[in-house]
């Protein structure tokens, strides 16, 4: 027996004709009887007998579904594994994703998420990059994301968003007709300045963008750029940073923002385990993140 066939035997056992039956499985009467006829050729003898309107099981077919019952009991957990799986509840949406991210466009996007999946359960982790990819491939985690390009054989990162540098400062700290002009590099000099630690991607950037430039002296270095972008809120200096954290603001304007002298590009990368793609929830909540962007 096919499973078709299967399906249709269960379900005029359950149901005791062939008009339920049809009903039951969302398809039409003819097609039942159909599949039913194509079943007991297969078998060689018959499966039901017509008794006053209903469709009787034979001993042949009571012997045959007491044989099934396991099988039948197995399609009902894939149909309902099945179910989950399009409502995103099978299991939560775990997400690991660095500082610069968490703290700027992920929680609007998460927000939007949660009404598209609303019995969906989501776990967030605030990472390094190191320990995203860690995380990936022990299997702890089935989205990363984060502005480091990755290049380990077995991950899989995908640019979605792009973003590029900015300078952030104190209010007041620049007056308004210069806030469009981008930054130079000596307007830095003699300039409380908070660096971003070399050792990270986008510190190594703005390391290369100061090369030429002497004067620019840092006392406090940060390794995170919500961190960066915190000392500039209290006044503690300037900073450079990603677009997203430059943006990352409420109703009031709590600091600066001018655009640098660059055309380095940034990207927000997605990060997955090779053989793990995103089920729909972690698509979804890729989508609400370009939104979010937006």
């Amino acid at each position: 027996m096919r499973l078709r066939h299967i399906e249709v035997f269960s379900a005029i056992i359950s149901t005791g004709s062939a008009a339920a039956a049809a009903k039951l499985l969302h398809i039409s009467q003819p097609a039942i009887s159909k599949i039913l006829k194509h079943a007991e050729q297969s078998l060689g003898f018959a499966l039901f007998i017509r008794d006053k309107g209903k469709l009787v099981p034979t001993p042949e077919a009571l012997r045959l579904r007491q044989e099934l019952e396991p099988l039948e009991d197995q399609l009902r957990r894939i149909r309902r594994l099945s179910t989950t799986l399009a409502q995103g509840a099978v299991r939560p949406l775990t997400v690991s994703v660095t500082p610069a991210i968490a703290y700027s466009v992920l929680p609007r996007a998460v927000a939007t998420w949660h009404k598209a999946f609303p019995d969906a359960q989501c776990e967030l982790a605030v990472a390094h990059t190191r320990e995203i990819e860690y995380a990936l491939l022990l299997g702890e985690a089935e989205l990363g994301l984060t502005m480091r390009p990755i290049t380990h054989p077995n991950l899989v990162a995908t640019p979605i968003l792009d973003c590029h540098l900015c300078a952030i400062a104190p209010p007041g700290w620049w007056p308004d007709e210069m806030l469009s002009r981008p930054l130079q590099p000596d307007e830095l000099a003699d300039t409380p300045f908070i660096s971003i630690d070399a050792d990270d991607y986008l510190g190594a950037l703005l390391a290369n963008w100061l090369a030429d430039t002497t004067d620019v002296m840092s006392h406090i270095s940060v390794q995170t750029y919500p961190l960066a972008r915190a000392l500039v809120e209290n006044r503690v200096g300037v900073a450079l940073v990603d677009s997203l954290t430059a943006r990352s603001t409420g109703e009031l304007q709590t600091v600066q923002t001018r655009p640098v002298a660059s055309d380095q590009t940034l990207h927000v990368y997605v990060v997955t385990e090779r053989s793990r793609p995103p089920l729909k929830p972690g698509e979804r909540l890729l989508e609400s993140l370009r939104e979010a962007a937006r």
